[in-house]
């Protein structure tokens, strides 16, 4: 009676699924060269980076990738040197910028080499890369690939309608005609001094019954023009990080995109308790945040 011969893993597969890479992985966000599985309610692809998009960090460009040599066709590129120990199959002429967001889980860095050929689409760089051909049932693979390649324009399409970045440049916080001229009412109306100003403006003090009253006499309501929020670009670019996705994905914020929430919430509702505003000062207000959403606050 035969045996089952046991199947081996490779060791790069073991190594990149360790749930201690994971973690660091997570921590350290994406990067050039890196292969990824990007995933949504009805896709799983593989795919390389090629880059980080110049103007916009929650952008990537992406290589798509196959781990089954089986679905080669002849525009793409076999490699058989990848960060799992196994051949893919890329196709450079597909690539796409997309959204961080879809990225799940992280699996390794190709060397410099291998990720040259495949981005540049040039097997003569690297002699761990070749041409693919087409298999024998070409139409179907051609059909599959093309199907690879409608995922990738979807997941395109949400990188184009993530909320804008530079909004500080665009909102000065606390300073438009409107609040201007009502903060301006505070002190000719009510002769109120630059602190009591403040607390109302932007503290949420309210007026006395009779400060109302004047402010109306003045044609005032009684609450100033509420302030425009001006989101800080380290807060949107860090929340749309792959390391806050599986617990994001498991909220719903009343159909809001719950990454702006994040977002929102971090530099606003938390601000006054986090010092600075470098990586680990907004990590660390975004990990508060996703606390407070997770208990409904």
């Amino acid at each position: 009676m035969e045996k089952n011969i046991p199947v081996l893993i490779p060791q790069e597969m073991l190594d990149v699924t360790d749930s201690e890479y994971r973690r660091r992985a997570l921590e350290e966000g994406p990067h050039a060269n890196q292969l990824w599985i990007a995933e949504d309610d009805d896709h799983v692809e593989f795919l390389m980076i090629a880059g980080i998009d110049d103007d916009d960090p929650r952008i990537v460009h992406v290589i798509p990738m196959s781990n089954d040599p089986g679905e080669q066709t002849a525009d793409g590129l076999v490699i058989d040197k990848t960060p799992i120990g196994m051949p893919m199959v890329a196709w450079p002429a597909l690539g796409i910028p997309i959204p961080v967001r879809v990225l799940d889980t992280p699996l390794g860095d190709f060397c410099a080499g291998v990720a040259q050929a495949v981005t540049c689409d040039d097997p003569a760089l690297n002699g761990h890369v070749h041409r693919a051909e087409d298999p024998d049932d070409f139409l179907a693979a051609y059909a599959q690939v093309s199907e690879r390649a409608h995922t990738f324009q979807q997941w395109w399409a949400i990188g184009r309608h993530l909320p804008p970045l530079h909004q500080e440049q665009v909102i000065v916080f606390g300073v438009s005609e409107e609040r201007k001229t009502y903060a301006e009412a505070l002190k000719t109306a009510l002769g109120l001094s630059a602190a009591q100003r403040n607390a109302i403006m932007n503290h949420g003090m309210p007026l006395t019954a009779t400060q109302s009253k004047k402010m109306k006499q003045a044609g005032f309501p009684a609450a100033p023009p509420q302030a425009q929020e001006a989101i800080p670009d380290a807060y949107l670019i860090a929340a749309e990080q792959p390391r806050w996705r599986r617990i994001l994905d498991d909220m719903d914020i009343d159909g809001d995109d719950v990454r702006l929430e994040l977002a929102r919430k971090a530099a606003f509702d938390l601000a006054a308790r986090t010092s600075g505003r470098d990586a680990a000062a907004v990590n660390g207000a975004l990990l508060k945040a996703v606390e407070s959403m997770k208990n409904g606050q």
